[in-house]
């Protein structure tokens, strides 16, 4: 569930704000306003020509802010100029990701790719430019900057804390080499990400290899000559793994689906992770890892290390157990085999074990999730948690006719426009993530709402039953639209303090927060709906669904504690372990699972977080931490306490970067954080 791709290694620190004050720019993605942005003019040529204009007006930018003599520099024309000079950038590399993510057309996607190198490069040399840095150094030591306000001062010291550790304590050689290797790391980043989006591939099975599979998947699979061709996207991937009885068809859209980008990906990785410790080294670091976290709640290595070893710790005795009742419920099935649970056999004997032990039938819960009706209850229920107001609007400009458009509205004035991209289609991104469009921007008075879109691969319905999702759907669609809400919410006047710009390993927290209320029977109630009769979810079957919560929740954390260690074995370690291969470090690590190693299969190539989250996808689980410390609170004054709600919406969500994370949370909790809830939600004490 990753937010967004960052537009550059060096401009990852500090995100980047908009601004483009020429009014004779006509291009589409250069023209701020809060007119819609015309999606449907963007082509190649569109997005070559804005890169190269933002980058000319840049230029004249930050040679204005460099000029300006020391006794004159203030806050607006310093500490606000450099905020505003890098509005730009981040406004056209957002639209850049967006385009590179959904776009049909090849030559347009393509170009977003290309292009996003290009501006991504030319970011990062913002953080090499000398003259730059030397004018924010100065001011932060002028008269002037001990007048500044906290959130003024703490944008000031992050800025110059991220030159600092991004090249300027170099001489100018070592700067010359670091921007070489940036150049190569946004290079490899992009093809990365470019790999995983145009991987295409399908499976050919016959009726019988996809018995137990429900006829409304399998229909759309048919093909005249009677077998069936199914496409390797995740939702495919979830319903055969989930409800096919054949082994061997589980087996091979596994291993399918675990090859995306492989081998191409293989080569790239190990370029990306070689040029970060490049990096590392070049500035004076033991290895990126420890770069990385300079700028993380975490600080140090070390901290990360012991945090994802002691849940490793708590959650290693639970797993054998879980997989133990697997083992049981495959010895009924196949009494001759032995009871061996393999990668590809979790998801089906788990959902067996819902049958079986919980009496929880998943494909009735569907029925109660029919996707505009989940939608319409989500909506609803932040809403009345937030006191905010959703509607629909028609006829803006989109990328694809399926999307459709809304505008937040907050006290009686629109906050921001926002689109919902929910179905998979060939060489879009694959996986789920919250897309910013345009940041908000005030600047003379006049205010740029933002923009900002989801981009998912939920199911899509079929000729004989609508999109119905999963629960563990609904809790997704939860989470991606709490980073949505965060992000239109949050109107800072200093961009770079958007929702986005909080500390790494906390961004997910808002998020993380809100997937407790689809564990909710009065949340619930209010939108789960059987779309065929209209029933509401009985509480009965809720009962049955909360009871079995915590099934195998110590199989699934374990793999994120496993995920999170490969991601940080890479960052942290990786002048001791390349040697083996990088994929040795994926199968050592998996004997956590306590299952057999998927020989043939190659997940790290499609792990799109090793790019956009290097270093950082233990903040996952270390932000998990903070959630359910904050939902705690909610349960202490009632789910849907607007009170409560309102409160945390306007301490936590829209104050977005302009405070320390540390304190936003004892300012909410009314104390120290803890784990307790934490470890309480996974079982454990």
């Amino acid at each position: 569930m990753k937010i967004t791709k960052k537009l550059g290694i060096l401009l990852s620190i500090i995100p980047f704000a908009v601004s483009a004050q020429n009014p004779r720019l006509t291009n589409p993605l250069l023209v701020h306003s809060n007119a819609p942005i015309e999606f449907n003019k963007v082509n190649a040529q569109v997005i070559k020509d804005a890169v190269s204009s933002v980058i000319k007006v840049t230029d004249a930018r930050v040679k204005t802010l460099v000029a300006i003599p020391a006794a004159k520099k203030t806050i607006a024309n310093t500490l606000m100029g450099f905020d505003g000079l890098s509005y730009d950038l981040s406004d056209l590399g957002a639209k850049l990701s967006v385009i590179a993510s959904t776009y049909a057309d090849d030559a347009t996607r393509n170009a977003a790719n290309d292009q996003s190198q290009v501006l991504g490069s030319y970011g990062s040399d913002l953080y090499l430019n000398e003259g730059l840095y030397k004018a924010l150094k100065a001011f932060s030591l002028s008269a002037t900057a001990k007048t500044l306000s906290p959130t003024q001062h703490k944008f000031l010291k992050e800025t110059i804390i991220a030159f600092e550790i991004n090249g300027m304590k170099l001489d100018q050689k070592g700067r010359a080499n670091l921007k070489v290797i940036n150049d190569k790391l946004i290079s490899f980043g992009n093809q990365f990400d470019r790999n995983i989006a145009e991987s295409k591939d399908s499976i050919e099975f016959s009726l019988t290899d996809l018995q137990g599979i429900p006829e409304a998947y399998v229909t759309p699979w048919k093909r005249v000559n009677g077998r069936y061709m199914v496409r390797i996207n995740g939702p495919n991937y979830i319903n055969i793994l989930k409800f096919g009885d054949v082994e061997a068809t589980r087996k091979a859209m596994y291993l399918k689906y675990q090859n995306r980008a492989y081998p191409a990906n293989m080569a790239t990785m190990d370029s990306l992770f070689s040029y970060r410790q490049k990096l590392a080294d070049q500035l004076g670091y033991k290895t990126y890892a420890e770069y990385a976290l300079v700028t993380k709640m975490a600080g140090k290595p070390v901290t990360v290390w012991s945090f994802l070893d002691d849940l490793k710790d708590k959650l290693t005795p639970h797993v054998g157990p879980e997989l133990d009742q697997l083992k049981e419920l495959k010895k009924e099935q196949q009494p001759n085999d032995p009871a061996v649970i393999y990668a590809w056999d979790i998801g089906y004997y788990s959902n067996k074990l819902l049958d079986t032990k919980y009496k929880l039938n998943t494909e009735l819960v569907r029925q109660y999730f029919e996707m505009n009706n989940t939608i319409q209850g989500m909506f609803t229920v932040y809403q009345k948690l937030f006191n905010i107001q959703i509607h629909e609007i028609k006829g803006l400009p989109v990328w694809d006719p399926k999307i459709k458009s809304y505008e937040l509205d907050m006290d009686g004035k629109k906050m921001g426009t926002f689109f919902l991209d929910l179905y998979p289609r060939p060489n879009k991104y694959t996986h789920f993530e919250t897309a910013p469009i345009s940041t908000y921007r005030i600047a003379n008075g006049k205010e740029i709402l933002p923009v900002g879109t989801l981009i998912c691969n939920f199911p899509e319905g079929t000729t004989t039953e609508p999109s119905l999702l999963d629960h563990s759907d609904v809790i997704t669609m939860f989470h991606e639209f709490g980073h949505l809400i965060h992000f239109l919410l949050c109107h800072p006047v200093i961009n770079s303090q958007l929702a986005f710009g909080v500390k790494g390993d906390f961004v997910e927290a808002p998020s993380q927060f809100l997937e407790n209320f689809c564990w909710n029977y009065d949340v619930l109630k209010l939108f789960a709906k059987n779309y065929k009769t209209g029933e509401i979810l009985p509480k009965s079957l809720f009962d049955k669904m909360k009871v079995a919560q915590n099934a195998g929740v110590s199989i699934q954390y374990i793999r994120q504690v496993s995920l999170a260690m490969i991601d940080f074995t890479f960052e942290d370690r990786f002048n001791t372990i390349k040697a083996g291969g990088i994929d040795q470090v994926e199968k050592d690590l998996w004997t956590m699972n306590q299952t057999p190693y998927p020989e043939g299969s190659h997940f790290i190539c499609s792990f799109g977080h090793l790019n956009g989250y290097g270093a950082n996808y233990y903040g996952y689980l270390w932000s998990k931490v903070y959630a359910q410390d904050i939902f705690s609170v909610f349960e202490q004054h009632g789910v849907l306490d607007q009170a409560t709600g309102v409160r945390y919406r306007k301490e936590i969500l829209q104050e977005g970067a302009q405070e320390d994370e540390m304190a936003m949370l004892r300012h909410f909790l009314g104390r120290e954080p803890n784990s307790k809830a934490f470890l309480k939600s996974l079982g454990i004490k």
